[in-house]
């Protein structure tokens, strides 16, 4: 018997970040100034960091980012350029 494995669609980073800011902005509005998000591989497939909060608000906004994070993780991996080494051919 053979489990399905489900697939998840390949963005890249800039992809993913737009994708984060867009839903935030739906949801919440302007994306607050000087607040910065990355996205960036890391051992578990993609992760995203998002600046430390100025105000209460900031602190709402960067919570519900973080949110959308979770969600994406789950449907999308990160793709990601694969450097070949000297024996690749």
């Amino acid at each position: 018997m053979r489990l399905a494995v489900p697939c998840r669609t390949f963005k890249t980073a800039y992809e993913l970040k737009d994708m984060i800011v867009e839903q935030a902005q739906a949801l919440h509005g302007p994306w607050p100034a000087g607040m910065t998000l990355f996205v960036f591989d890391d051992a578990y497939g993609w992760s995203a960091s998002v600046s430390r909060p100025a105000s209460e608000d900031d602190l709402c906004y960067r919570s519900a980012a973080l949110d959308i994070v979770t969600e994406l993780k789950g449907r999308f991996d990160l793709a990601v350029p694969h450097l070949r080494g000297p024996g690749d051919g």
